[in-house]
C-alpha cells in the first residue's frame, strides 16, 4: 500500500506541457565514450547498508546471494539522475561468473554514465577494485536482425580475481532524459523478481506536484509517499523481497511482479497532448503529388486509400533508426518518400499525409504490440507504447491501419485490422485510451483445409494426398508475406519436410500451386503429394496401420501452463480453423465398418467440434476449432486445460488395414 506523510502545503500541479517543436530526428548514432568516468555519487544519494551475509534470510540463487539492490532517482533539475548500487556475494562456484562482470546500457545522445566504486570484500577486508576492473564500451544493437537500430551503448565491466565467498559492490549513476519528453519524466521500479533479494531499497524524488500519477501493482508494498515544501519523495525502506515464481501461460497484459510506477503525466489525455505535436507536419509537395497520382489512378475513395496503404507498406522498407530523439520524433514524410525507408513513426506520418490529401480523416495512434490489453492498468506515459499506427474514420466506421505490415490484401471493408487491445489517438483531444476490439469477431473460419488421403491402392501402392488450403484475413496476409520471402520453392520444401516427418518418404507429384485474390484477401494453396509408404506394421501380423493428425487444429494454449492458477490463462485468439479429411478406403469401402462419431467441446476459451461420417468408399472427418476469448480467469483454467487436452487427442486418428484375401 502507499502511505502518505504530509509536510506543509497542499499539492500544487505544474502548468501545461509546452508543445514540442518539430525537428528532424538524427540519422547517425552518438559517439561511443572513449573511456569510463569515475566520480562521486550525486548529493541526493543516501548510504544504504547491505545485508550481512551471516544473517541472510534467503537461499542463494544461481550461486549468487543478492545482499542489496538499491535504486535512487532524482527528477529535479535539468539533468535527472538514476543512482544504482548492487551488492552480491558468490555463494558457490556457479556465482563467480555472475559477480565477475556487470553491464550498463544507455543512450549516449542524451545520457551519460558516471561510475562511483567497484569494491570487493574478502575475509572481512574491503578492497578498491577500480584498478582491476576493465570497462569497455560497445554498440549493443540487440534488434539489428529486426531492422531496428537505436544507438544504445553497453558498458561492460569485467572484474579480475573473483572467488567463492567474495562480495562485489558496485555503483554508478545514469544522468539524462530523452529531450523529446519536454522535461517530463516517468519511472518504474521493480519490487520483486524471479530471484530473492536480501535488501531492496528505493527512493524517487520529484519536484513538488510533478508526480501526478503513482501506484504499486500488482499487490501491496510499504511505499512511503513523503510531501515536503519543495519536493516529494517515494521510499521503500530496505526490506527482504522473496522470489516470485511466474506462472506460465499468463497473458502479457498481466504483470506478475509488483512494480512502483510514477509518472509526471497525469492521465492518458496528458500523454496524447504531449504526442500530438510530434505528428503535426506541414504538407510536402512530393507527397501531395503522389496522392494526386493515386487519386487519378483509382475510381473510388476506398480504392485510393488502399492504394496509398499498400504503397507505404510495400514500397517503403522498414528500417528503424531510433537514435536519441528519433525514438519518438518521426522523419518527415517527404524524407521517407525520398529514402524509401522508415520505422513505424515515419511510415505512419507518410500514410497520414497521403490519407489526408485523399480527404480522409486520419490520426496517429500509439499502441503496444505485446501488452496492449493491459495498458489501462499502467502508469500514463510514452513508455507504455512501442508502436504507432493510423486510426482512420470513414463513413461512420473506424479502421486501424498498420503501415508496417506487408503484402496485406483486401479492400477497405475487409482489410485485416489488428487488435492490440487499447490505442491512444494523438488528436489533441480528451479521448484517452480507446478500445481497438472489433464490434463482433468474424464468424467464418479464416483457415480452411481440405485433405483427401487416398489409400485405396493398399500397402503395395503409394498413397496420394490432395490438399486445398483456403486462407483469408490475417492468415492470408501472413502466408502471402511468407511466399514473397521464401518463394514457392521454399514453401514446397517446408511442406515436404513436414510430410517426410509425418509419413516417411514423400514427394510432390506436381508443383505446388497458389491462387491469390488480393482484393478479396483470399489465398488458395493446392498440393498433390505422393506418399511412398505411409504405413506402419501393426501388432497383428496380417494388419498394417496408417496414423495421422489434423494438423490444422493446433494448440491454443502455451505448453506446460499451470493447471491451478492465480493469474488468467492466455488463449491464442483469434483462431478459427476448419480441417476436413476425406480418407479414400481400400476395396471401395467394402468390408469397412466405421462408426459415425460426433464430439463437441465448449468452454469459456474455445469451441471444438468433431464429426465423422462413413460415406461408402470414403470416411470423412471434420474438425473445427474457434477461440472465444483472449484469456480466461484462473477459476476457469482447469476446465479449459482439461478440455484442451481432450481436443488435441481428438485430432489424432489411426486405422488398421489388411490386404484383400485372394
Amino acid at each position: 500500500m502507499l502511505r502518505s506523510i504530509l509536510f506543509g502545503c497542499v499539492l500544487v500541479l505544474t502548468g501545461p506541457l509546452v508543445a514540442w517543436s518539430q525537428a528532424a530526428p538524427p540519422t547517425i548514432a552518438a559517439p561511443i565514450p572513449a573511456a569510463a568516468t569515475f566520480g562521486s555519487p550525486p548529493a541526493f544519494v543516501e548510504e544504504v547498508e547491505p545485508q550481512d551475509p551471516e544473517r541472510a534470510v534467503f537461499e542463494s540463487f544461481g550461486g549468487v546471494r543478492y545482499l542489496l539492490v538499491d535504486d535512487q532517482h532524482d527528477a529535479r533539475g535539468e539533468d535527472p539522475a538514476l543512482y544504482i548500487r548492487r551488492v552480491r556475494e558468490a555463494a558457490n562456484t556457479s556465482g563467480i561468473e555472475t559477480l565477475a562482470s556487470f553491464e550498463v546500457s544507455f543512450d549516449p545522445s542524451y545520457e551519460r554514465v558516471v561510475f562511483h566504486h567497484v569494491r570487493l570484500t574478502r575475509d572481512g577486508e574491503t578492497l578498491d577494485r577500480r584498478d582491476r576492473t576493465q570497462i569497455e564500451f560497445a554498440r549493443h544493437e540487440s534488434n539489428r536482425d529486426r531492422q531496428m537500430l537505436n544507438g544504445e551503448v553497453t558498458a561492460l565491466a569485467r572484474i579480475d580475481d573473483v572467488r567463492v565467498g567474495d562480495i562485489v559492490d558496485f555503483a554508478y549513476t545514469v544522468y539524462g532524459l530523452n529531450p523529446t519528453y519536454g522535461g517530463r519524466d516517468f519511472r518504474r521500479f521493480s519490487l520483486n523478481w524471479g530471484i530473492p533479494v536480501e535488501r531492496r531499497s528505493i527512493r524517487s524524488i520529484w519536484p513538488r506536484g510533478e508526480a501526478r500519477y503513482h501506484d504499486v501493482a500488482p499487490g501491496e508494498a510499504e511505499i512511503e509517499h513523503i510531501r515536503r515544501r519543495d519536493y516529494e519523495e517515494f521510499r521503500l525502506e530496505p526490506t527482504p523481497r522473496d522470489a516470485i515464481n511466474a506462472e506460465r501461460g499468463t497473458p502479457n497484459r498481466v504483470s506478475q511482479y509488483p512494480v512502483l510506477r510514477i509518472s509526471s503525466f497525469a492521465d492518458w489525455s496528458d500523454v496524447a497532448a504531449w504526442g500530438t505535436p510530434l505528428f503535426t507536419l506541414d504538407p510536402a509537395e512530393p507527397v501531395q503529388s503522389l496522392a494526386a497520382e493515386i487519386a487519378a489512378a483509382h475510381d473510388t475513395p476506398e480504392a485510393r486509400l488502399m492504394a496509398a496503404l499498400r504503397f507505404v507498406q510495400d514500397n517503403v522498407r522498414y528500417l528503424a533508426l531510433t537514435y536519441g530523439e528519433g525514438s519518438y520524433v518521426p522523419a518527415s514524410p517527404a524524407s521517407t518518400l525520398e529514402t524509401r525507408y522508415g520505422d513505424c513513426k515515419a511510415k505512419t506520418a507518410l500514410l497520414l499525409e497521403l490519407a489526408r490529401a485523399l480527404e480522409f480523416e486520419a490520426v496517429p495512434a500509439l499502441v503496444n504490440l505485446g501488452a496492449g490489453r493491459g495498458i489501462d492498468h499502467r502508469e500514463p506515459s510514452p513508455g507504455a507504447f512501442n508502436h504507432v499506427i493510423v486510426r482512420l474514420n470513414h463513413d461512420g466506421e473506424t479502421y486501424w491501419l498498420d503501415p508496417t505490415r506487408s503484402y496485406q490484401g483486401g479492400t477497405l471493408d475487409v482489410v485485416y485490422q489488428a487488435d492490440y487491445g487499447f490505442a491512444l489517438p494523438l488528436n489533441g483531444g480528451d479521448e484517452g485510451l480507446v478500445s481497438m476490439a472489433p464490434v463482433a469477431a468474424p464468424s467464418a473460419s479464416t483457415v480452411n483445409i481440405h485433405e483427401t488421403l487416398d489409400i485405396s491402392g493398399g500397402r503395395d501402392a503409394p498413397a496420394i494426398l490432395l490438399v486445398e488450403t483456403v486462407l483469408t484475413g490475417n492468415d492470408a496476409d501472413q502466408s502471402r508475406a511468407r511466399i514473397a520471402r521464401d518463394g514457392l520453392s521454399g514453401l514446397q520444401r517446408d511442406y515436404l519436410d513436414f510430410y517426410n516427418q509425418t509419413f516417411g518418404a514423400a514427394d510432390f507429384a506436381e508443383p505446388i500451386r497458389v491462387e491469390d485474390d488480393l482484393d478479396a484477401n483470399r489465398l488458395v494453396i493446392r498440393e498433390r503429394v505422393e506418399l511412398l509408404d505411409p504405413y506402419e506394421d501393426s501388432d497383428t501380423s496380417e494388419l498394417y496401420t496408417i496414423r495421422y493428425r489434423a494438423h490444422g487444429i493446433g494448440n491454443l494454449i502455451e505448453n506446460n501452463a499451470e493447471r491451478r492458477r492465480e493469474t488468467p490463462l492466455n488463449i491464442f485468439h483469434p483462431t478459427h480453423t476448419r480441417h476436413v479429411v476425406d480418407l479414400v478406403l481400400t476395396n471401395g469401402g467394402t468390408g469397412w465398418t466405421l462408426a459415425d462419431e460426433q464430439t463437441e467441446i465448449e468452454n469459456a476459451a474455445f469451441r471444438f467440434n468433431y464429426a465423422s461420417t462413413h460415406m461408402g468408399p470414403a470416411y470423412r472427418m471434420e474438425f473445427e476449432i474457434e477461440s472465444l476469448a483472449h484469456d480466461v480467469p484462473p477459476e476457469d483454467a482447469l476446465e479449459v486445460l482439461q478440455d484442451h487436452r481432450s481436443m488435441i487427442s481428438n485430432t489424432y486418428y489411426g486405422f488398421d488395414l489388411s490386404d484383400p484375401v485372394e
